[in-house]
């Protein structure tokens, strides 16, 4: 007798196994279609670079729209969203603060081991050129990397990865992405080098020498949105040393009140042209203990993690960064000659590098505010970041080019305003041993 129940299954199963194909073919070519009908998103302008870029958008591209800060850099992406990851593709453009020397080849050698070099080559956009190789990797994607050079020593990474399995693609994708890139130089960065460049030439003079006596400790108290006063800052720094050989000492100190008080202290000593340094900077509060030493040498900014526990200890742990400094990177513990060459030059605006007690690069945007109608001068500074997180900051000095008010805003506004150790000693009688000891702060350590 014939079953007719299994004969129903093979025939279902002869019928199903074409479909399941046919559906699976025309899934792989809406995918192909998908990527390859690919359009680009509006031009997406980075903050006062004088750089745009356009990225892959629809038909399954998500792009981001914006540009993000990570890792002392910029970054825009693009990525296809597909059901199998082999089907996943991804573009991004990395903007740096500082350029590297290295091709697009060596960096993608560096970085790949085990990799098969495709092709190299370069393309011309708004009269820029953005040099290019392709590399196969072994696990079946097709890698592009792209490096443009821009004005004053910036630089723009473009990167594609697509699977190798469909020849072409990654290259118009790149293709596309290189070809929307929009430059207009600013000057604003170049005035920043010029400014920086004439306070490295001043060596020991842009700061007051050391001696018995002279080291001309500022203070401050810090209060909150609501003119609550909710901590202090005192901060120094000198040159020491024959002229030769002089360097700069600096030394600042943050206490925040608070059922754990959030304190944080930093030690510099660096030449004084600020490009070879080492600095430490040790924090207690709430989360524990935690630190960061830094040093810088030869263009590379090298940052530590220093050990959990003592937060003084200088045992440093395997965390390490290394980071590339451009012609502008200060850091910003010695940011107040900046401040004051830029009050007396020319320059209504600049954009500089600053090196950040976290250990970051962000660079900043900084301006004078015209005075009043009675003021020849202008007698503010606005600082604002532009790592996308809108904080800026308002100094202002009296006649004599001292800061006495500072107004910054983070997640909250807080006031700056000029103190002494009297007052300070009476706000702050838990730290009165520290205002009024007999050593100073720069005599206290050193890094």
């Amino acid at each position: 007798m014939v079953d007719e129940n299994r004969t129903s299954k093979q025939i279902a199963k002869i019928i199903a196994l074409p479909a399941l194909l046919a559906i699976s073919l025309l899934a792989a070519r809406l995918v192909m279609q998908a990527k390859t009908g690919i359009r680009m998103s509006a031009p997406i302008e980075l903050n006062k670079s004088g750089l745009s870029v356009s990225m892959p958008s629809g038909n399954s591209w998500k792009s981001q729209d914006k540009w993000s800060f990570e890792d002392s850099s910029f970054v825009v992406s693009s990525s296809f969203s597909a059901r199998s990851i082999a089907d996943r593709s991804y573009a991004q453009c990395r903007y740096l603060l500082a350029g590297k020397e290295d091709t697009p080849k060596e960096r993608l050698m560096q970085e790949y081991s085990q990799t098969k070099l495709v092709e190299t080559g370069r393309i011309t956009a708004d009269n820029l050129a953005v040099n290019w190789a392709s590399i196969n990797t072994d696990s079946g994607i097709e890698i592009i990397l792209g490096v443009c050079d821009l004005a004053d020593g910036r630089q723009l990474e473009i990167e594609v990865l697509q699977p190798a399995d469909e020849p072409g693609l990654a290259k118009e994708i790149f293709e596309k992405i290189a070809k929307s890139i929009r430059f207009s130089d600013n000057g604003l960065l170049r005035q920043g080098i010029r400014l920086i460049g004439e306070i490295r030439n001043e060596g020991p003079n842009i700061v007051p020498a050391d001696g018995p006596g002279k080291q001309p400790t500022s203070l401050f108290t810090i209060s909150d949105s609501h003119d609550k006063i909710i901590g202090f800052m005192m901060d120094v720094m000198v040159t020491a040393g024959a002229d030769g050989e002089a360097n700069i000492n600096a030394a600042d100190y943050y206490y925040l009140r608070g059922t754990v008080a959030d304190e944080q202290v930093s030690y510099f000593r660096g030449t004084t042209d600020l490009r070879q340094f080492n600095w430490r900077v040790e924090t207690i509060s709430r989360r524990g203990p935690q630190g960061l030493e830094m040093s810088a040498d030869t263009g590379v900014l090298t940052v530590r993690k220093l050990r959990s526990g003592s937060p003084f200890s200088r045992r440093t742990g395997k965390e390490t960064g290394e980071y590339e400094l451009g012609e502008t990177a200060v850091p910003d513990i010695v940011l107040e000659p900046v401040f004051t060459k830029m009050l007396n030059s020319d320059s209504p605006a600049v954009i500089i590098d600053i090196i950040k007690s976290d250990g970051t690069i962000a660079p900043a945007y900084i301006e004078k505010i015209p005075g009043t109608k009675e003021q020849t001068d202008s007698n503010c500074i606005r600082m604002d970041w532009l790592d996308g997180r809108n904080f800026w900051q308002k100094i202002y000095y009296d006649d004599s080019k001292k800061p006495v008010k500072i107004v910054l805003t983070q997640e909250n506004i807080y006031t700056f305003n000029r103190s002494d150790a009297n007052e300070i000693a009476s706000l702050f009688p838990e730290r009165a041993a520290l205002i009024s000891g007999k050593k100073q702060l720069l005599d206290r350590e050193s890094p």
